[in-house]
């Protein structure tokens, strides 16, 4: 067999070039800001730019692509496809105008979610619009196997080659001592899957896309893959949600959410398969599959009528998210799916074609999903706060006042004015929608409630701080707890703690040596070990339950019984905390056989739960004296 030569690759390189040089240009544009990040990250005040035009450049290789694939198809004029690759341009320009410039940049997570979008509804463009118009589904379905097939080549090439140019470069770090730099093996990656990974993948598809209409041979290991692997994992799984399905039926206990991501994913799952065997399903030996694939859209039913239940009780409960619109959505599709298929349609374009047009559809205007899940969380928010009296009219009520004589440093005389009014379950569900919006939407929608601008509050206190919680803002202005209140929260009253007066040395006059064993409930939680003179000390975990400080080595145990000190300054100064306490209150002595020990609590920290203390920390000083 005779080995391609180096003009071989040259030439089939520069072919794919000229078919699809937009693609691969874009693919160089993302690699070489990419590598440049890797390269001066340090030096980079503001990532996003870059990053903005990475995602940009990456997004224009799939849109390209599509340019490129349809004037294969459709025999368009130079001037025409010269127009759309412009429009495509735009698109991009647009999209990369779109994304946040700045870290400070209120709710950055939408954009890049839109970006997201974007991106599937493209890659949805690139398994049909070379077969808008046709109806040669055998060209349509080889051209996908095609590409499903050429770009897990890729991903193995690319592997194969990354893993043998970073092992090349280790050997030679490691037999010649030659410093590699360490920002190439990830630059190298960046390269070869950005670049090598395109160039490979597009030189892969054939010049005349029509002829794939013909091609009547299909790979049998696809079948086998399908048939043996595939499907009898998707009865598995509908057999489970059938099962539970009933479950929640007869015990009318209807789950959270969960169970509609399962019921999408499985849906999806089915018709992924049934679309990889399709051919396979028009010859007679294989009319199980055809009649198999319709049985399977009627069995969907009830599931998607599960799924729409679930998400529906999701959304009365908490109103509309992103996300949740996107159940929706799915659910939707997969509802006129189904019904397109029950009725004896076959034509397989419809399945990309309908997701990508509702994707579309649903990402902007005031009925996309943005749009919808905003509304729907300030309306909520804003009835739970009309409910709980801390508005009127949908203005605050005792409104937390920032003192603007004191900014950038954020000030003000009273806080939690209003947290008397809610009860935790209520304050957490407050505190959840600020903390949505503050990710997804920002708080323009609910500015109006305050009578001070916070927003420009924010603005000016970012010069003190730039990494900046504005949900703790918002929820303060609220006159309410600025955080999420657990039922075992350790920052609510039910903690106080005792602690000494505080000194800049400490003398260890009468004693020979001195240990800091700090211990917590939380953290540290395993023993604390010393060795003096080669000679083991060993202090036991602090127990929640027990008032003991458990100290041992090699010849004795000793336990100091820190209950009575507990009850005492209880006792003496209730169960509020105090600072600055006499030595003679935290101090606690003990004489073994062998030496002399003396506990100095410095600080001893208590809740308070059901009636009943316990320690949660304490930091002390071990003073030990030889005998």
């Amino acid at each position: 067999m005779k080995l391609p030569s180096l003009k071989h690759f040259y030439t089939l390189s520069k072919g794919s070039f000229l078919r699809f040089p937009l693609p691969l240009i874009s693919s160089m544009v993302a690699v070489a800001f990419g590598i440049y990040l890797v390269e001066f990250g340090d030096d980079i005040d503001n990532f996003f730019p870059y990053i903005n035009i990475l995602l940009t450049a990456a997004l224009g290789v799939p849109l390209f692509f599509c340019t490129s694939v349809y004037f294969n198809i459709e025999k368009k004029s130079i001037l025409k496809k010269g127009l759309l690759n412009g429009v495509a341009f735009l698109l991009l320009i647009a999209i990369y105008y779109s994304l946040p410039d700045s870290e400070f940049t209120n709710n950055t997570k939408v954009p890049y979610i839109k970006y997201t979008i974007y991106n599937c509804i493209v890659h949805l463009l690139v398994s049909f619009v070379p077969y808008w118009k046709t109806k040669k589904l055998n060209g349509f379905w080889n051209y996908n196997k095609l590409l499903f097939i050429r770009l897990w080549a890729s991903i193995l090439y690319s592997l194969v080659l990354y893993l043998g140019l970073i092992l090349a470069l280790y050997a030679i770090h490691t037999l010649f001592n030659i410093e590699i730099h360490d920002e190439l093996y990830f630059e190298i990656f960046i390269f070869i899957i950005g670049i090598f990974n395109t160039w490979f993948f597009v030189s892969g598809i054939p010049v005349d896309l029509e002829s794939l209409e013909n091609q009547k041979t299909y790979p049998k290991g696809l079948k086998v893959f399908t048939q043996y692997l595939l499907l009898p994992l998707l009865i598995l799984y509908l057999l489970i949600l059938y099962v539970y399905g009933f479950k929640i039926i007869l015990n009318w206990d209807w789950p959270n959410g969960i169970v509609s991501y399962l019921i999408s994913g499985v849906s999806t799952l089915g018709i992924l398969a049934f679309l990889l065997i399709y051919p396979f399903s028009n010859s007679k030996e294989n009319s199980w599959i055809k009649q198999f694939s319709k049985a399977y859209y009627y069995i969907l039913f009830p599931l998607i009528i599960i799924l729409f239940f679930a998400i529906g009780m999701r959304i009365n409960a908490y109103g509309i998210t992103i996300n949740r619109y996107l159940i929706i959505l799915l659910g939707t599709w997969l509802t006129i799916v189904c019904t397109y298929f029950s009725i004896g349609k076959t034509n397989i374009k419809f399945i990309p074609k309908t997701l990508a047009l509702l994707l579309a559809l649903m990402s902007f205007g005031p009925w996309g999903m943005f749009s919808v899940s905003e509304n729907s969380q300030v309306s909520r928010l804003k009835d739970l706060l009309e409910d709980s009296k801390i508005t009127t009219n949908n203005k605050v009520n005792r409104e937390v006042m920032w003192v603007l004589d004191s900014l950038p440093k954020l000030h003000a005389n009273k806080y939690k004015t209003n947290q008397f009014l809610v009860k935790d379950s209520i304050h957490n569900e407050i505190y959840s929608i600020v903390n949505y919006l503050e990710e997804h939407h920002g708080f323009t929608k609910i500015n109006s409630i305050f009578q001070q601008n916070i927003d420009s509050i924010i603005t000016i206190a970012r010069f003190e701080k730039k990494r900046f919680n504005e949900t703790a803002i918002y929820m303060r202005s609220l006159g309410l707890k600025k955080y999420r209140i657990y039922k075992n929260d350790w920052s609510n009253d039910s903690q106080f703690t005792f602690s000494k007066k505080s000194k800049d040395y400490t003398d260890i006059k009468g004693y020979d040596y001195l240990v800091y064993p700090n211990l917590s409930t939380n953290y540290n939680s395993r023993s604390k070990r010393y060795f003096i003179k080669n000679k083991e000390y060993c202090i036991d975990s602090l127990d929640t339950f027990k008032k003991e400080f458990v100290f041992y080595t090699e010849n004795e145990t000793l336990v100091f019984d820190l209950a009575p000190t507990v009850n005492n300054l209880i006792k003496k100064f209730g169960k509020k905390s105090k600072r600055q306490l006499n030595d003679s209150l935290m101090t606690l002595y003990k004489s073994t056989s062998y030496q002399d020990y003396k506990l100095e609590i410095k600080s001893i920290r208590l809740k308070n739960k059901n009636d009943s203390i316990f320690i949660n920390s304490i930091d002390t000083n071990l003073f030990i004296k030889e005998k």
